[in-house]
Protein backbone atom coordinates (compact mmCIF):
# COMPACT_ATOMS: atom_id res chain seq x y z
CA UNK A 1 0.00 0.00 0.00
CA UNK A 2 1.59 3.64 -0.68
CA UNK A 3 1.58 5.10 2.70
CA UNK A 4 3.14 8.54 1.37
CA UNK A 5 4.52 10.54 -1.38
CA UNK A 6 6.65 13.55 -1.35
CA UNK A 7 7.38 15.97 -4.50
CA UNK A 8 10.01 18.72 -4.72
CA UNK A 9 10.35 21.12 -7.51
CA UNK A 10 8.55 18.64 -10.38
CA UNK A 11 6.92 20.85 -13.15
CA UNK A 12 5.07 23.09 -11.03
CA UNK A 13 4.78 21.41 -8.31
CA UNK A 14 7.24 23.66 -5.39
CA UNK A 15 7.06 21.06 -2.51
CA UNK A 16 4.28 18.25 -1.51
CA UNK A 17 3.98 15.82 0.60
CA UNK A 18 1.09 13.49 0.75
CA UNK A 19 -0.48 10.83 3.20
CA UNK A 20 -2.50 8.31 1.73
CA UNK A 21 -4.59 5.51 3.35
CA UNK A 22 -6.39 2.51 2.38
CA UNK A 23 -9.87 2.88 0.94
CA UNK A 24 -10.93 5.36 -2.14
CA UNK A 25 -8.36 8.08 -2.39
CA UNK A 26 -9.93 10.51 -5.38
CA UNK A 27 -8.36 13.79 -6.66
CA UNK A 28 -10.26 16.09 -8.14
CA UNK A 29 -9.94 19.93 -9.39
CA UNK A 30 -10.68 22.26 -12.31
CA UNK A 31 -8.75 21.33 -15.62
CA UNK A 32 -5.21 22.70 -15.78
CA UNK A 33 -5.23 22.54 -12.20
CA UNK A 34 -2.03 20.25 -12.22
CA UNK A 35 -4.26 16.35 -11.76
CA UNK A 36 -1.84 14.79 -14.69
CA UNK A 37 1.35 15.91 -12.73
CA UNK A 38 0.20 13.26 -9.85
CA UNK A 39 0.32 10.73 -12.11
CA UNK A 40 3.31 11.77 -13.85
CA UNK A 41 5.11 11.53 -10.13
CA UNK A 42 4.22 8.42 -9.65
CA UNK A 43 5.49 7.32 -12.78
CA UNK A 44 8.49 8.83 -12.26
CA UNK A 45 9.04 7.13 -8.83
CA UNK A 46 8.16 4.27 -10.37
CA UNK A 47 10.70 4.51 -12.88
CA UNK A 48 9.26 5.90 -15.56
CA UNK A 49 10.81 8.09 -18.34
CA UNK A 50 12.22 11.80 -17.21
CA UNK A 51 13.60 14.44 -18.42
CA UNK A 52 15.99 17.95 -17.34
CA UNK A 53 12.18 20.08 -18.23
CA UNK A 54 10.29 18.49 -15.62
CA UNK A 55 12.25 20.36 -12.97
CA UNK A 56 10.51 23.24 -12.28
CA UNK A 57 11.64 26.52 -13.20
CA UNK A 58 14.61 27.95 -10.72
CA UNK A 59 15.12 24.70 -9.24
CA UNK A 60 18.37 22.81 -9.23
CA UNK A 61 16.52 19.05 -9.21
CA UNK A 62 13.84 17.55 -8.57
CA UNK A 63 12.29 15.08 -6.03
CA UNK A 64 10.38 12.24 -5.95
CA UNK A 65 9.96 9.62 -2.92
CA UNK A 66 7.38 6.75 -2.66
CA UNK A 67 6.89 4.88 0.37
CA UNK A 68 5.05 2.19 0.62
CA UNK A 69 3.82 -0.72 3.28
CA UNK A 70 4.90 -4.00 2.06
CA UNK A 71 3.45 -7.68 3.11
CA UNK A 72 2.92 -9.83 -0.14
CA UNK A 73 5.25 -12.89 -0.18
CA UNK A 74 6.09 -12.50 -3.45
CA UNK A 75 7.44 -8.61 -3.20
CA UNK A 76 9.02 -9.40 -0.45
CA UNK A 77 10.85 -12.10 -2.43
CA UNK A 78 11.44 -9.67 -5.34
CA UNK A 79 12.95 -7.53 -2.71
CA UNK A 80 15.15 -10.13 -1.36
CA UNK A 81 15.89 -11.18 -5.12
CA UNK A 82 17.90 -7.58 -5.23
CA UNK A 83 19.59 -7.93 -2.14
CA UNK A 84 17.14 -5.56 -0.07
CA UNK A 85 16.34 -6.59 3.31
CA UNK A 86 12.92 -4.76 4.98
CA UNK A 87 12.79 -2.70 7.65
CA UNK A 88 9.28 -2.65 9.43
CA UNK A 89 7.85 -3.90 6.43
CA UNK A 90 8.63 -0.38 4.34
CA UNK A 91 9.91 0.14 1.23
CA UNK A 92 10.81 3.57 0.21
CA UNK A 93 11.44 4.47 -3.48
CA UNK A 94 13.75 8.06 -3.26
CA UNK A 95 14.09 9.31 -7.50
CA UNK A 96 16.34 12.57 -8.23
CA UNK A 97 16.06 14.09 -11.55
CA UNK A 98 18.83 16.44 -12.46
CA UNK A 99 19.46 19.09 -15.05
CA UNK A 100 21.35 16.79 -17.24
CA UNK A 101 18.46 14.35 -17.27
CA UNK A 102 20.43 11.74 -15.48
CA UNK A 103 18.21 10.53 -12.32
CA UNK A 104 19.74 8.51 -9.50
CA UNK A 105 17.21 6.47 -7.45
CA UNK A 106 17.26 4.88 -4.73
CA UNK A 107 15.44 2.24 -2.66
CA UNK A 108 15.52 2.28 0.99
CA UNK A 109 18.57 4.56 1.14
CA UNK A 110 20.54 2.19 -1.59
CA UNK A 111 21.36 3.42 -4.97
CA UNK A 112 19.69 0.93 -7.91
CA UNK A 113 19.79 0.62 -11.46
CA UNK A 114 16.33 1.62 -13.46
CA UNK A 115 15.66 -2.03 -14.32
CA UNK A 116 16.16 -2.88 -10.73
CA UNK A 117 13.18 -0.34 -9.95
CA UNK A 118 10.86 -0.94 -12.53
CA UNK A 119 11.34 -5.09 -11.69
CA UNK A 120 10.16 -4.02 -8.29
CA UNK A 121 7.35 -1.55 -9.46
CA UNK A 122 5.65 -4.20 -11.49
CA UNK A 123 4.41 -6.07 -8.21
CA UNK A 124 4.02 -2.68 -6.08
CA UNK A 125 1.32 -0.96 -8.08
CA UNK A 126 -0.60 -0.59 -11.08
CA UNK A 127 -1.31 3.01 -13.03
CA UNK A 128 -4.21 2.84 -15.43
CA UNK A 129 -4.86 5.70 -18.07
CA UNK A 130 -4.34 6.10 -21.53
CA UNK A 131 -0.37 5.74 -22.04
CA UNK A 132 0.82 4.76 -18.16
CA UNK A 133 2.44 2.22 -16.76
CA UNK A 134 -0.36 -0.77 -17.07
CA UNK A 135 0.71 -4.62 -16.26
CA UNK A 136 -2.57 -6.08 -17.31
CA UNK A 137 -1.76 -4.02 -20.92
CA UNK A 138 0.96 -6.85 -21.48
CA UNK A 139 0.54 -9.99 -22.60
CA UNK A 140 3.62 -11.47 -20.69
CA UNK A 141 1.75 -11.12 -17.42
CA UNK A 142 -1.53 -12.59 -18.69
CA UNK A 143 -0.73 -16.02 -18.04
CA UNK A 144 0.14 -14.64 -14.27
CA UNK A 145 -3.13 -13.11 -14.06
CA UNK A 146 -4.93 -16.59 -14.81
CA UNK A 147 -3.06 -18.61 -12.46
CA UNK A 148 -3.42 -16.45 -9.90
CA UNK A 149 -6.97 -17.43 -10.00
CA UNK A 150 -6.59 -21.37 -9.74
CA UNK A 151 -6.98 -24.14 -6.62
CA UNK A 152 -4.15 -25.41 -4.60
CA UNK A 153 -4.52 -28.14 -7.32
CA UNK A 154 -4.20 -25.75 -9.72
CA UNK A 155 -0.81 -24.52 -7.71
CA UNK A 156 0.71 -27.97 -7.28
CA UNK A 157 0.58 -28.39 -11.56
CA UNK A 158 2.22 -25.46 -11.67
CA UNK A 159 4.96 -25.92 -9.22
CA UNK A 160 4.98 -29.77 -10.86
CA UNK A 161 5.63 -28.03 -14.33
CA UNK A 162 8.48 -25.86 -12.64
CA UNK A 163 10.30 -28.76 -10.92
CA UNK A 164 10.26 -30.55 -14.35
CA UNK A 165 12.05 -27.27 -16.46
CA UNK A 166 13.77 -27.04 -13.51
CA UNK A 167 15.29 -30.87 -13.98
CA UNK A 168 15.32 -30.44 -17.48
CA UNK A 169 17.42 -27.04 -17.43
CA UNK A 170 19.91 -28.96 -14.81
CA UNK A 171 20.22 -32.26 -17.60
CA UNK A 172 21.28 -29.93 -20.51
CA UNK A 173 23.37 -28.43 -18.64
CA UNK A 174 25.30 -31.11 -17.65
CA UNK A 175 25.66 -32.25 -21.38
CA UNK A 176 27.17 -28.84 -22.12
CA UNK A 177 29.51 -28.87 -19.78
CA UNK A 178 30.41 -32.38 -20.54
CA UNK A 179 30.70 -31.15 -24.17
CA UNK A 180 32.20 -28.14 -23.48
CA UNK A 181 34.93 -29.81 -21.45
CA UNK A 182 36.78 -31.30 -24.81
CA UNK A 183 36.62 -34.52 -23.30
CA UNK A 184 36.93 -35.91 -26.85
CA UNK A 185 40.95 -34.51 -26.66
CA UNK A 186 41.68 -35.43 -23.36
CA UNK A 187 45.03 -37.42 -23.10
CA UNK A 188 43.71 -40.57 -21.61
CA UNK A 189 47.08 -41.61 -20.80
CA UNK A 190 48.20 -38.81 -19.32
CA UNK A 191 44.97 -39.21 -16.95
CA UNK A 192 45.96 -42.61 -16.08
CA UNK A 193 49.60 -41.21 -15.36
CA UNK A 194 48.58 -39.12 -12.98
CA UNK A 195 45.95 -41.04 -11.02
CA UNK A 196 48.55 -44.18 -10.80
CA UNK A 197 50.95 -41.68 -9.60
CA UNK A 198 48.49 -40.74 -6.80
CA UNK A 199 47.42 -44.30 -6.10
CA UNK A 200 51.12 -45.57 -5.67
CA UNK A 201 51.01 -43.99 -2.02
CA UNK A 202 47.63 -45.32 -1.12
CA UNK A 203 47.20 -41.95 0.76
CA UNK A 204 44.57 -41.47 3.29
CA UNK A 205 43.28 -38.64 5.42
CA UNK A 206 44.97 -39.84 8.36
CA UNK A 207 48.82 -39.94 6.51
CA UNK A 208 48.53 -36.17 6.62
CA UNK A 209 49.44 -36.10 10.85
CA UNK A 210 50.81 -39.62 11.26
CA UNK A 211 53.63 -38.98 8.86
CA UNK A 212 54.64 -35.28 9.94
CA UNK A 213 54.70 -36.80 13.86
CA UNK A 214 57.42 -39.46 12.75
CA UNK A 215 59.10 -36.97 10.06
CA UNK A 216 59.43 -34.73 13.34
CA UNK A 217 60.65 -37.75 15.48
CA UNK A 218 63.13 -38.87 13.05
CA UNK A 219 64.69 -35.63 11.97
CA UNK A 220 65.07 -34.56 16.05
CA UNK A 221 66.01 -38.35 17.18
CA UNK A 222 69.15 -37.16 18.44
CA UNK A 223 68.03 -33.97 20.29
CA UNK A 224 65.68 -35.98 21.95
CA UNK A 225 67.98 -38.79 22.97
CA UNK A 226 70.43 -35.95 24.67
CA UNK A 227 67.86 -34.38 26.55
CA UNK A 228 66.02 -37.23 28.26
CA UNK A 229 69.37 -38.24 29.40
CA UNK A 230 70.36 -35.19 30.54
CA UNK A 231 67.15 -34.66 32.78
CA UNK A 232 67.94 -38.68 33.87
CA UNK A 233 70.77 -37.01 35.23
CA UNK A 234 69.38 -34.67 37.04
CA UNK A 235 67.17 -36.60 38.52
CA UNK A 236 69.28 -38.77 40.02
CA UNK A 237 73.02 -37.07 39.82
CA UNK A 238 74.47 -40.25 37.78
CA UNK A 239 77.28 -37.99 35.88
CA UNK A 240 79.25 -38.29 39.64
CA UNK A 241 79.57 -34.34 39.65
CA UNK A 242 76.47 -33.21 40.96
CA UNK A 243 73.96 -33.97 43.57
CA UNK A 244 70.73 -35.45 41.48
CA UNK A 245 66.98 -34.08 43.15
CA UNK A 246 66.68 -37.48 44.35
CA UNK A 247 69.61 -37.02 46.36
CA UNK A 248 68.58 -33.72 47.67
CA UNK A 249 65.67 -34.66 48.25
CA UNK A 250 66.72 -37.63 50.67
CA UNK A 251 68.65 -35.46 52.49
CA UNK A 252 65.70 -33.00 53.21
CA UNK A 253 63.90 -35.86 54.48
CA UNK A 254 66.46 -36.84 56.84
CA UNK A 255 66.33 -32.94 58.17
CA UNK A 256 62.71 -33.42 58.71
CA UNK A 257 62.91 -36.68 60.32
CA UNK A 258 64.92 -35.47 63.03
CA UNK A 259 62.73 -33.02 64.03
CA UNK A 260 59.11 -34.32 63.12
CA UNK A 261 58.58 -35.24 66.44
CA UNK A 262 58.58 -32.08 67.62
CA UNK A 263 55.63 -30.62 65.82
CA UNK A 264 52.47 -32.69 64.31
CA UNK A 265 52.96 -30.10 60.87
CA UNK A 266 56.19 -31.50 60.14
CA UNK A 267 55.34 -35.06 60.25
CA UNK A 268 52.90 -33.96 57.12
CA UNK A 269 55.78 -31.83 55.23
CA UNK A 270 57.91 -35.24 55.90
CA UNK A 271 55.08 -37.27 54.25
CA UNK A 272 54.79 -35.08 51.16
CA UNK A 273 58.99 -35.41 50.57
CA UNK A 274 58.29 -38.95 50.93
CA UNK A 275 55.83 -39.04 48.16
CA UNK A 276 57.85 -36.67 45.97
CA UNK A 277 60.77 -39.29 46.40
CA UNK A 278 58.28 -41.83 45.01
CA UNK A 279 57.47 -40.14 42.34
CA UNK A 280 61.09 -39.05 41.33
CA UNK A 281 61.86 -42.92 41.32
CA UNK A 282 59.33 -43.42 39.28
CA UNK A 283 60.15 -40.91 36.93
CA UNK A 284 63.66 -42.29 36.41
CA UNK A 285 62.72 -45.50 35.77
CA UNK A 286 60.26 -44.39 33.16
CA UNK A 287 63.36 -42.60 31.65
CA UNK A 288 65.42 -45.04 31.66
CA UNK A 289 62.87 -47.26 29.79
CA UNK A 290 62.27 -44.78 27.34
CA UNK A 291 66.20 -44.30 26.68
CA UNK A 292 66.26 -47.40 26.60
CA UNK A 293 63.57 -47.55 23.84
CA UNK A 294 65.64 -44.67 21.68
CA UNK A 295 66.26 -46.66 18.29
CA UNK A 296 67.17 -45.66 15.04
CA UNK A 297 64.73 -47.69 12.24
CA UNK A 298 67.25 -47.06 9.29
CA UNK A 299 64.73 -48.60 6.99
CA UNK A 300 61.71 -46.97 8.55
CA UNK A 301 63.50 -43.51 8.61
CA UNK A 302 64.31 -43.28 4.90
CA UNK A 303 60.84 -44.78 3.93
CA UNK A 304 59.02 -41.99 6.09
CA UNK A 305 61.24 -39.37 4.62
CA UNK A 306 60.66 -40.70 0.81
CA UNK A 307 57.62 -40.85 1.21
CA UNK A 308 56.87 -37.28 2.93
CA UNK A 309 59.33 -35.80 -0.46
CA UNK A 310 56.88 -37.88 -2.55
CA UNK A 311 53.51 -36.23 -1.39
CA UNK A 312 55.05 -32.86 -0.85
CA UNK A 313 55.39 -33.24 -4.88
CA UNK A 314 51.67 -33.88 -5.39
CA UNK A 315 51.25 -30.85 -3.17
CA UNK A 316 52.64 -28.78 -5.52
CA UNK A 317 50.41 -29.93 -8.39
CA UNK A 318 47.31 -30.34 -6.51
CA UNK A 319 46.84 -29.06 -3.63
CA UNK A 320 47.55 -27.95 0.14
CA UNK A 321 46.86 -31.08 2.00
CA UNK A 322 46.94 -34.69 1.42
CA UNK A 323 42.35 -34.22 1.24
CA UNK A 324 43.18 -31.89 -1.46
CA UNK A 325 45.03 -34.80 -3.39
CA UNK A 326 42.60 -37.73 -2.87
CA UNK A 327 39.58 -34.89 -4.11
CA UNK A 328 41.94 -34.56 -7.55
CA UNK A 329 42.64 -37.86 -7.65
CA UNK A 330 38.21 -38.62 -7.91
CA UNK A 331 37.91 -36.11 -10.45
CA UNK A 332 40.50 -37.31 -12.50
CA UNK A 333 38.98 -40.26 -12.21
CA UNK A 334 35.85 -39.04 -13.04
CA UNK A 335 37.41 -37.26 -16.51
CA UNK A 336 39.21 -40.78 -17.21
CA UNK A 337 35.59 -42.36 -17.04
CA UNK A 338 33.83 -39.73 -18.74
CA UNK A 339 36.79 -39.72 -21.17
CA UNK A 340 36.91 -43.43 -22.55
CA UNK A 341 32.74 -43.32 -22.02
CA UNK A 342 32.05 -39.87 -24.08
CA UNK A 343 29.54 -41.08 -25.97
CA UNK A 344 27.73 -43.49 -23.96
CA UNK A 345 27.41 -40.72 -21.19
CA UNK A 346 26.36 -38.69 -23.95
CA UNK A 347 23.47 -41.00 -25.39
CA UNK A 348 22.77 -41.32 -21.39
CA UNK A 349 21.82 -37.75 -20.86
CA UNK A 350 20.11 -37.16 -24.10
CA UNK A 351 17.58 -40.28 -23.26
CA UNK A 352 17.14 -38.70 -19.74
CA UNK A 353 16.86 -35.60 -21.12
CA UNK A 354 13.67 -36.98 -23.62
CA UNK A 355 12.27 -38.90 -20.73
CA UNK A 356 12.08 -35.33 -18.91
CA UNK A 357 10.43 -33.72 -21.74
CA UNK A 358 7.61 -36.55 -22.14
CA UNK A 359 7.28 -36.22 -18.83
CA UNK A 360 7.06 -32.52 -18.60
CA UNK A 361 4.42 -32.22 -22.04
CA UNK A 362 2.38 -34.82 -19.51
CA UNK A 363 2.02 -31.95 -16.56
CA UNK A 364 2.22 -29.23 -18.94
CA UNK A 365 -0.68 -30.78 -20.98
CA UNK A 366 -2.69 -31.34 -17.38
CA UNK A 367 -1.59 -27.91 -16.50
CA UNK A 368 -3.64 -26.32 -19.90
CA UNK A 369 -6.30 -28.25 -19.44
CA UNK A 370 -7.04 -26.33 -15.95
CA UNK A 371 -6.00 -23.00 -17.48
CA UNK A 372 -8.94 -23.61 -19.74
CA UNK A 373 -11.39 -24.31 -16.95
CA UNK A 374 -10.50 -20.90 -15.53
CA UNK A 375 -9.90 -19.48 -18.92
CA UNK A 376 -14.53 -19.69 -19.16
CA UNK A 377 -14.74 -18.70 -15.11
CA UNK A 378 -12.26 -15.72 -15.62
CA UNK A 379 -13.96 -14.25 -18.93
CA UNK A 380 -17.58 -15.19 -17.58
CA UNK A 381 -16.83 -13.22 -14.67
CA UNK A 382 -14.92 -9.79 -16.94
CA UNK A 383 -18.00 -9.90 -19.18
CA UNK A 384 -20.28 -9.66 -15.96
CA UNK A 385 -18.26 -6.44 -14.95
CA UNK A 386 -18.19 -4.92 -18.21
CA UNK A 387 -21.77 -5.56 -18.56
CA UNK A 388 -22.23 -3.99 -15.21
CA UNK A 389 -20.06 -1.23 -16.41
CA UNK A 390 -22.59 0.04 -19.35
CA UNK A 391 -19.96 -2.05 -21.97
CA UNK A 392 -22.53 -4.86 -22.49
CA UNK A 393 -21.61 -5.23 -26.15
CA UNK A 394 -18.04 -6.40 -25.46
CA UNK A 395 -16.51 -9.49 -25.77
CA UNK A 396 -13.55 -10.27 -24.10
CA UNK A 397 -11.31 -13.87 -24.66
CA UNK A 398 -8.58 -15.22 -23.12
CA UNK A 399 -6.41 -16.47 -26.68
CA UNK A 400 -4.68 -19.07 -25.93
CA UNK A 401 -1.04 -20.62 -28.18
CA UNK A 402 1.22 -23.38 -27.52
CA UNK A 403 4.60 -21.75 -27.98
CA UNK A 404 7.15 -24.33 -30.01
CA UNK A 405 9.94 -23.94 -31.78
CA UNK A 406 10.50 -24.20 -35.64
CA UNK A 407 11.06 -27.60 -35.71
CA UNK A 408 7.45 -28.19 -34.19
CA UNK A 409 8.45 -28.60 -30.11
CA UNK A 410 7.60 -27.17 -27.42
CA UNK A 411 9.44 -24.45 -25.86
CA UNK A 412 10.42 -25.08 -22.69
CA UNK A 413 9.32 -22.20 -19.31
CA UNK A 414 8.65 -22.60 -15.90
CA UNK A 415 4.67 -22.02 -16.74
CA UNK A 416 4.52 -24.80 -19.46
CA UNK A 417 4.19 -24.32 -23.28
CA UNK A 418 1.13 -22.18 -22.69
CA UNK A 419 1.28 -18.49 -23.55
CA UNK A 420 -2.38 -16.27 -23.51
CA UNK A 421 -3.30 -12.79 -24.35
CA UNK A 422 -6.52 -10.87 -23.25
CA UNK A 423 -8.24 -9.72 -26.64
CA UNK A 424 -11.31 -7.81 -26.87
CA UNK A 425 -13.89 -5.91 -29.19
CA UNK A 426 -15.70 -3.21 -27.15
CA UNK A 427 -17.98 -2.46 -30.46
CA UNK A 428 -20.83 -4.88 -32.82
CA UNK A 429 -18.75 -6.29 -35.63
CA UNK A 430 -15.19 -5.42 -34.39
CA UNK A 431 -12.68 -7.71 -34.75
CA UNK A 432 -11.20 -8.83 -30.92
CA UNK A 433 -7.89 -7.62 -30.84
CA UNK A 434 -5.09 -7.17 -27.97
CA UNK A 435 -5.88 -4.79 -24.81
CA UNK A 436 -2.94 -2.73 -26.12
CA UNK A 437 -4.61 -2.01 -29.14
CA UNK A 438 -7.38 -0.07 -27.69
CA UNK A 439 -7.92 3.50 -28.32
CA UNK A 440 -10.16 5.34 -25.74
CA UNK A 441 -8.37 5.72 -22.84
CA UNK A 442 -11.87 5.57 -21.08
CA UNK A 443 -12.42 2.16 -21.75
CA UNK A 444 -9.03 1.09 -21.35
CA UNK A 445 -9.90 1.37 -17.60
CA UNK A 446 -13.06 0.65 -17.32
CA UNK A 447 -11.62 -3.06 -19.15
CA UNK A 448 -8.95 -3.08 -16.68
CA UNK A 449 -11.14 -1.92 -13.97
CA UNK A 450 -13.94 -5.23 -14.37
CA UNK A 451 -10.64 -7.59 -15.08
CA UNK A 452 -8.91 -6.09 -11.44
CA UNK A 453 -12.52 -6.98 -9.92
CA UNK A 454 -12.30 -10.32 -11.34
CA UNK A 455 -8.61 -10.98 -9.71
CA UNK A 456 -9.82 -8.58 -6.51
CA UNK A 457 -9.14 -11.90 -4.46
CA UNK A 458 -5.73 -13.00 -6.06
CA UNK A 459 -3.95 -10.36 -6.68
CA UNK A 460 -0.83 -9.53 -4.98
CA UNK A 461 -0.55 -5.88 -6.11
CA UNK A 462 -2.53 -4.14 -3.67
CA UNK A 463 -2.24 -0.52 -5.18
CA UNK A 464 -4.26 0.68 -7.95
CA UNK A 465 -4.20 3.98 -9.58
CA UNK A 466 -6.89 4.91 -12.10
CA UNK A 467 -6.49 7.87 -14.17
CA UNK A 468 -8.74 9.42 -17.04
CA UNK A 469 -11.14 6.26 -15.77
CA UNK A 470 -14.11 8.51 -16.73
CA UNK A 471 -13.63 9.77 -19.83
CA UNK A 472 -16.49 9.21 -22.44
CA UNK A 473 -18.98 7.90 -19.42
CA UNK A 474 -21.87 9.95 -17.61
CA UNK A 475 -24.89 9.73 -15.59
CA UNK A 476 -25.86 6.18 -14.92
CA UNK A 477 -22.89 4.26 -16.18
CA UNK A 478 -20.45 6.91 -14.03
CA UNK A 479 -22.45 6.41 -11.05
CA UNK A 480 -21.76 2.26 -11.07
CA UNK A 481 -18.55 2.89 -12.19
CA UNK A 482 -17.80 4.69 -8.70
CA UNK A 483 -19.58 1.73 -6.83
CA UNK A 484 -17.34 -0.55 -8.57
CA UNK A 485 -14.25 1.59 -7.71
CA UNK A 486 -15.13 1.46 -4.34
CA UNK A 487 -16.15 -2.14 -3.95
CA UNK A 488 -12.42 -3.06 -4.92
CA UNK A 489 -11.22 -1.08 -2.05
CA UNK A 490 -12.40 -4.17 0.05
CA UNK A 491 -9.28 -6.09 -1.30
CA UNK A 492 -6.99 -2.74 -2.94
CA UNK A 493 -6.03 0.74 -1.85
CA UNK A 494 -7.18 2.72 -4.89
CA UNK A 495 -5.95 6.40 -6.19
CA UNK A 496 -8.40 7.89 -8.76
CA UNK A 497 -8.49 11.34 -10.56
CA UNK A 498 -11.58 12.37 -12.37
CA UNK A 499 -13.87 14.84 -12.76
CA UNK A 500 -17.06 13.36 -11.98
CA UNK A 501 -19.21 13.93 -9.10
CA UNK A 502 -21.11 10.18 -9.44
CA UNK A 503 -17.13 8.89 -8.60
CA UNK A 504 -15.84 11.68 -6.45
CA UNK A 505 -18.88 11.00 -4.38
CA UNK A 506 -17.49 7.79 -3.20
CA UNK A 507 -13.93 8.82 -1.77
CA UNK A 508 -13.02 7.91 1.38
CA UNK A 509 -10.35 10.77 1.06
CA UNK A 510 -10.84 13.40 -1.03
CA UNK A 511 -7.80 15.57 -2.54
CA UNK A 512 -8.34 19.21 -4.31
CA UNK A 513 -5.92 19.82 -7.00
CA UNK A 514 -5.55 23.49 -7.13
CA UNK A 515 -3.28 26.30 -9.06
CA UNK A 516 -2.05 30.11 -7.95
CA UNK A 517 0.27 32.23 -9.85
CA UNK A 518 3.54 33.86 -7.70
CA UNK A 519 6.08 36.01 -9.50
CA UNK A 520 4.21 35.10 -12.84
CA UNK A 521 5.44 31.34 -11.72
CA UNK A 522 2.52 28.42 -11.62
CA UNK A 523 2.27 26.49 -8.31
CA UNK A 524 0.31 23.75 -7.70
CA UNK A 525 -1.44 22.78 -4.74
CA UNK A 526 -3.09 19.37 -2.61
CA UNK A 527 -5.20 19.88 -0.13
CA UNK A 528 -7.16 17.23 2.19
CA UNK A 529 -10.99 18.10 2.02
CA UNK A 530 -12.86 17.59 5.44
CA UNK A 531 -16.53 16.89 5.24
CA UNK A 532 -17.48 20.79 4.61
CA UNK A 533 -15.13 21.25 2.06
CA UNK A 534 -15.76 18.06 0.21
CA UNK A 535 -19.56 18.99 -0.20
CA UNK A 536 -18.45 22.97 -1.39
CA UNK A 537 -16.07 20.80 -4.47
CA UNK A 538 -19.06 18.18 -4.92
CA UNK A 539 -21.23 21.51 -6.00
CA UNK A 540 -18.49 23.20 -7.78
CA UNK A 541 -17.75 19.81 -10.03
CA UNK A 542 -22.34 19.91 -10.73
CA UNK A 543 -22.39 23.38 -11.59
CA UNK A 544 -19.08 24.79 -11.79
CA UNK A 545 -20.43 27.30 -8.99
CA UNK A 546 -19.49 25.91 -5.86
CA UNK A 547 -22.12 29.23 -4.09
CA UNK A 548 -25.39 27.44 -5.84
CA UNK A 549 -28.10 26.33 -3.52
CA UNK A 550 -29.41 23.79 -5.83
CA UNK A 551 -25.68 22.33 -6.72
CA UNK A 552 -24.99 22.49 -3.07
CA UNK A 553 -28.60 20.13 -2.13
CA UNK A 554 -27.69 17.98 -4.91
CA UNK A 555 -24.43 17.52 -3.74
CA UNK A 556 -25.47 16.87 -0.19
CA UNK A 557 -27.84 14.35 -1.24
CA UNK A 558 -25.58 12.78 -3.44
CA UNK A 559 -22.75 12.10 -0.95
CA UNK A 560 -25.67 11.10 1.44
CA UNK A 561 -26.86 8.17 -1.32
CA UNK A 562 -22.70 7.67 -1.37
CA UNK A 563 -22.57 7.05 2.33
CA UNK A 564 -25.29 4.59 2.32
CA UNK A 565 -23.77 2.36 -0.62
CA UNK A 566 -20.81 2.47 1.62
CA UNK A 567 -22.30 1.51 4.78
CA UNK A 568 -24.19 -1.53 3.12
CA UNK A 569 -21.13 -2.57 0.39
Amino acid sequence: MLLEMRIENFILIESLNLEFSKGLNVFTGETGAGKSMIIGAINAGLGGKVSADQIRSGANKALIQLVFSVEAEEIIKVLHEIGIDLEDDLVIITREIHPSNRSVVRLNDRVITLSTLKQLSDVLIDIHGQHEHQTLLYPKNHLKYLDLMGSTDHMKLMDLVESSYLHIKKLQHEIQELINSGNADVDVNYLKFQIDEIDALQLTTEDENSLEEKFEYYKNLETIFQNTHTVLQVLGGEDDTTNGIKEMIQSSIKFISDIASFDPKLENYLQQLNDVLYQIDDLQSEFRHYIDGLDVDESEMYEVEQRMNAINELKLKHGRTVADIILKRNILSEQLNQAIHRDEFLNEMNKKIQDAKKIYILQSKELQKSRLKLKTIFETSVLEELSLLNMKTCQFEVAFKETTLGDGEYRLSPNGFDSIEFIISTNPGMDLKPLVKIASGGEISRIMLAIKIALSHHDVINTLVFDEVDTGISGGTAIIVGEKIHKITNDYQVICITHLPQIAIMGDYHFLISKSVDDGLGITHVHHLDDKQKLMEIARMLSGDDQSLTAKQNAKEMLEKAHQYKSIS
